[in-house]
């Protein structure tokens, strides 16, 4: 029984969970145990480590952090005057990090490391000043050795930060406390001018220094490389494969950056890019590609151009095949068995990923999937839901349905579940007469049915039609549909029933 385990044992699972909250609930025993100063103190150090564990109390706050707390992590962590001036620029002016801690919490921040209350200077200014004016390694060093100099974490999403749209992001101090996009350039710069430092970082515990700089590093590495021309492939490989000798990874995450961050260029310089990742990767030209293909259909990259999308899918062979590859890697419908179980409200991509891709035509495997994905979300939208994520979906299944995407079968149960009647409407007055022809024809139809164009033989046309008959029929016999559906089934099996009488006869 867990409840038996050693008290030692017990403090040691709570300060290893991702989130120990859930264990306080099982009991007053573990209540105690998770909420006691010290298992805090090990939670922080597990989850954050030495150099960022203090950080991320602070940002936490009260009442988490308390003055016991708050005393374990400074005698177990390392606190940096860098740390000190930061807090005391924020502490009381309304920001989020920084000013939910009490005053003697805050206090003891400020006198644990004496001289560094009342030092005005800005560690970070300094480095950028010794940067700026071509200064002596050594003076970085100082403040790095002497005065423990680490920056702040970078925002977690921060992380695939582009130097290229810094415009977008604030240089002042931001209200989370997270590294800025102008602190982590200067230290990326540092890195790159004096590769030793990094040493010296690691020589005062700061192990994660690689982990928290490699983006800007490798980023600010190739914007330096490609400043004045297109290098040989050859001297991009050099630099990639010296980035890594000294500990930086070559992610995949940092390849779809690369290409995202000369989105504009790579007609010119994509082909060194690419070759120079293959060489220092040790993987063919086409697993790079690949790479990249996967990593601009993240959904989690939000793509405002298509531009480099369309350099690496015009760039690879079968890319329908490695779409689709992609699609359900990232789970773009998470339960093709049951659409049902879909739990979100909005599209994945933006619209530039379903606009780009109808050009590879409305009978595709990966439009029809995309237009599974676009029926699919609409069965949970609401006239009332957030109105960019409704104006969103209504625009691109505009688009998907004047372009003749045909409707998928299978998803017919879900439009009995639809709130909203614009689905229903295109289903019932124009995929549906398109399909059933001269059969049913309804005034103003526009849908023109690529299926059926498609065809080998009227066999063919006359299987669907009953297919989709059988399925209608039989979920109109259910009591629980919409009103919009069982108004809409009913008028096409009118006219239908009509039609086929008239021919009939």
């Amino acid at each position: 029984m867990i409840s038996e385990l050693p008290i030692e044992l017990k403090v040691e699972i709570a300060s290893c969970v991702q989130n120990p909250f859930f264990l306080a609930r099982c009991s007053r025993d573990w209540y105690s145990i998770v909420n006691s100063p010290y298992t805090k103190h090990k939670w922080l150090l597990n989850k954050y480590g030495h150099i960022h564990a203090l950080f991320h109390a602070v940002r936490i706050g009260k009442p988490f952090l308390n003055f016991d707390v708050a005393e374990l992590v400074l005698k177990n962590s390392c606190i940096s005057r860098y740390f000190v001036q930061r807090l005391k620029l924020v502490y009381g002016k309304h920001c989020l990090w920084g000013n939910n801690i009490s005053n003697n919490v805050y206090e003891r921040i400020l006198n644990f490391k004496k001289g560094y209350r009342n030092d005005n200077r800005n560690d970070m200014h300094s480095i950028r000043q010794v940067l700026k004016k071509g200064g002596n390694e050594d003076d970085i060093k100082t403040i790095i050795e002497v005065y423990g100099f680490t920056p702040f974490p970078p925002k977690p999403t921060f992380r695939t930060y582009i130097f290229e749209n810094s415009a977008r992001y604030e240089d002042n101090l931001p209200q989370n406390g997270y590294a800025t996009a102008s602190e982590l350039k200067i230290v990326a710069k540092a890195i790159i001018t004096y590769p030793n430092l990094l040493n010296v970082w690691r020589k005062i515990g700061y192990h994660e220094i690689t982990e928290d700089l490699e983006n800007p590093v490798v980023q600010l590495t190739l914007l330096n490389l490609y400043s004045t021309g297109v290098p040989s492939v050859q001297t991009v490989a050099e630099k990639l494969c010296n980035l890594q000798s000294i500990g930086f990874s070559l992610t995949d995450t940092l390849v779809g950056n690369a290409i995202l961050l000369f989105k504009g260029r790579l007609v010119d310089v994509g082909k060194s890019l690419i070759e120079g990742f293959s060489i220092a990767r040790k993987l063919s030209k086409g697993d790079i590609l690949d790479i990249c293909l996967i990593e601009l259909l993240n959904p989690a990259r939000i793509l405002e151009q298509y531009d480099a999308l369309d350099y690496i899918i015009n760039s690879i062979n079968d890319p329908q095949k490695q779409i689709l590859s992609a699609f359900e890697k990232y789970k773009i419908i998470e339960d093709e068995n049951n659409p049902l179980t879909q739990s979100r409200m909005f599209l994945k991509y933006s619209l530039i990923v379903y606009r780009y891709m109808l050009r590879f035509g409305a009978k595709s495997p990966v439009v029809k999937y995309l237009m599974k994905e676009i029926i699919i979300v609409h069965t949970w939208l609401t006239d009332t839901e957030d109105i960019d994520k409704l104006r969103d979906a209504d625009t691109i299944l505009d688009e998907y349905y004047t372009a003749n995407v045909p409707f998928d079968r299978s998803l017919l149960p879900l439009f009995k579940e639809f709130s909203r009647t614009k689905p229903i409407s295109y289903l019932f007055e124009g995929y549906l007469p398109a399909l059933f022809g001269s059969e049913v024809q309804i005034p103003f139809m526009t849908f023109q049915i690529p299926e059926v164009d498609a065809l080998a033989s009227s066999t063919h046309t006359k299987e669907l039609q009953r297919l989709w008959l059988e399925d209608i029929q039989s979920i109109q016999s259910e009591e629980l549909i919409n009103d919009e559906f069982k108004t809409q089934a009913t008028e096409f099996f009118t006219l239908y029933y009509l039609m086929r009488s008239c021919f009939d006869y």
